[in-house]
């Protein structure tokens, strides 16, 4: 005799609800999105360089990469539910004490280095690794409208920003990220989120528990280790694509309204494109999730990154608003599909058992190359004056993770020997 459901709906809705929100606000897209606006207000004040502030996003990417290595074994040992509220808590007291002290650029470099180890665990890895426990059959549209949390947070965080920017000055702007933090995404994860469907009564998309052991069984078979996973081609052309397209797209992100002004667009403007670009992401990550659940996943990416290759084109050789806010679009298409074609294929390839530990090896590969885009694309404009040269260099990298999307291959051609 099958065991009732203990709830007359799919649970997992309120799952969904969750990790939308948590997305939202997840510490490294609220101060990177929020950052970017605040690149202008923040060299006016103290004097600093672009590449100065652009410095802060870096290390604010390699103090993600940081904790995300330890966060990975934490959420796989104890449950990505506990880890998420200490982590929200920890990084909303960075965020709103920051302002309060920084005054030279090593202080401000402090706040951000801070409040992205703590914040670590709030970016993907924590939520991504409850909605593959939750999902099974439509795991890919769900990750998709879990992941569309990331472009609404790019959206808001520089429209709120540069609202508070207006109230306050820069100060402001991180004060109003911290109380959104406080507000709206703690209580909702604290009440609403559950790490396995197991521990309610229920399987993964829904079904009753069953009490035969089968899928107890299941779920022990075609799992790979970190080790065993290290040792396959496909691991390491997904390190390969992910930091290719995490340096071009997130560094031209951190400057896209800078490089708007810069051909005089006004700023208020430039921040509604900057958004546009994240309502893109929003978009892009539901349609394309529920998409690679139907379709081969890798095939699907290679469509897709062929309209990126067309908006950063566009960015290059634009000279009208409207071209660039169709850039814009395709480029947070390339962002909202990325990092959850990597959540879908991390679970394909090499099962559950071990996600939250491999994938955290694939997310801090996509947090190098976001370090490294920004400070890179900051930089490059410090020395030429222009973006042009470090734009044309993404071009060319975008181009290789397109082709090389082509070669991963079939899901079970690791894990069929293990069932």
């Amino acid at each position: 005799m099958q065991t009732k459901p203990q709830f007359k709906f799919f649970f997992g809705s309120s799952i969904v609800l969750a990790c939308f929100v948590g997305m939202i606000g997840n510490t490294g897209v609220l101060l990177f999105a929020g950052t970017g606006v605040l690149i202008k207000p923040l060299t006016q004040e103290f004097g600093w360089s672009r590449g100065d502030v652009s410095l802060a996003l870096t290390l604010l990417t390699v103090g993600i990469a940081v904790g995300v290595l330890v966060s990975g074994r934490l959420i796989d040992r104890y449950g990505a539910r506990r880890v998420l509220c200490a982590s929200i808590l920890l990084s909303l007291l960075v965020i709103l004490t920051g302002p309060l002290y920084v005054a030279t650029l090593p202080l401000f470099y402090t706040m951000m280095l801070l409040a992205a180890v703590v914040g670590a665990p709030t970016n993907t890895i924590g939520y991504a690794r409850v909605i593959s426990d939750w999902f099974d059959k439509r795991r890919g549209l769900f990750i998709g409208i879990n992941s569309a949390g990331i472009g609404l947070g790019f959206t808001l965080a520089p429209l709120v920003c540069n609202w508070a920017i207006g109230i306050g000055g820069w100060r402001a702007g991180y004060f109003s990220l911290g109380l959104f933090l406080l507000v709206i995404v703690f209580p909702t994860v604290y009440f609403l989120l559950i790490d396995k469907p197991q521990d309610v009564g229920l399987l993964p998309d829904g079904a009753p528990k069953s009490t035969t052991g089968e899928q107890e069984a299941a779920d022990t078979n075609g799992h790979l280790s970190l080790g065993e996973a290290l040792r396959t081609r496909v691991f390491w052309l997904m390190i390969i694509i992910v930091s290719c397209i995490a340096f071009s797209l997130n560094g031209i992100f951190s400057q896209l309204a800078a490089l708007l002004t810069d051909r005089g667009i006004d700023m208020t403007t430039a921040a509604l494109v900057v958004s546009t670009m994240g309502m893109s992401m929003a978009v892009a990550r539901v349609v394309v999730g529920y998409i690679i659940d139907k379709l081969f996943a890798p095939m699907v990416a290679v469509g897709v990154f062929i309209s990126v290759l067309l908006g950063v084109g566009l960015l290059i050789y634009g000279q009208h608003l409207s071209l660039y806010i169709i850039a814009a679009i395709l480029m947070g298409v390339g962002i909202g599909t990325e990092s959850d074609l990597m959540v879908f294929l991390t679970g394909r390839y090499f099962g559950l058992r071990h996600f939250g530990t491999i994938f955290s090896w694939v997310f801090i590969a996509h947090m190098t190359g976001t370090s490294f885009g920004p400070y890179i694309m900051g930089s490059s404009y410090d020395l030429h004056g222009s973006y042009i040269p470090i734009l044309q260099v993404c071009l060319g990298l975008l181009a290789l993770a397109t082709v090389l999307f082509a070669f991963l291959g079939r899901y079970d051609q690791f894990t069929r020997s293990k069932t």
